[in-house]
């Protein structure tokens, strides 16, 4: 279940990681229900997810994270293709 980040304290604990992580290895789709507010990847990966944006793209398929490369965003399912990736619990 996801925070209400208009609240300031709950926006920092998101922002620090306070409310956990997952880690999504090659193969492997995030927990169902559950939102991201940032992906890192801890080595070359390839991942395809969805987010809740209200403008751009929605869907983003087969794209290649460097290593140490963060995004940001509200996402709601990732699956990682290839390499791993740190999933932040929004």
């Amino acid at each position: 279940m996801s925070n209400d980040l208009y609240n300031t304290g709950n926006y920092q604990k998101a922002a620090f990681g306070e409310f956990g992580l997952r880690q999504i290895a090659s193969g492997a789709t995030s927990t169902v229900g559950e939102k991201y507010n940032a992906i890192v990847a801890m080595e070359d990966s390839t991942i395809t997810c969805t987010n809740a944006a209200t403008g751009g793209d929605t869907a983003i398929t087969s794209l290649e994270l460097s290593a140490g490369l963060i995004i940001y965003g509200t996402f709601h399912t990732i699956s990682c293709a290839a390499g791993k990736v740190i999933a932040y619990i929004e």
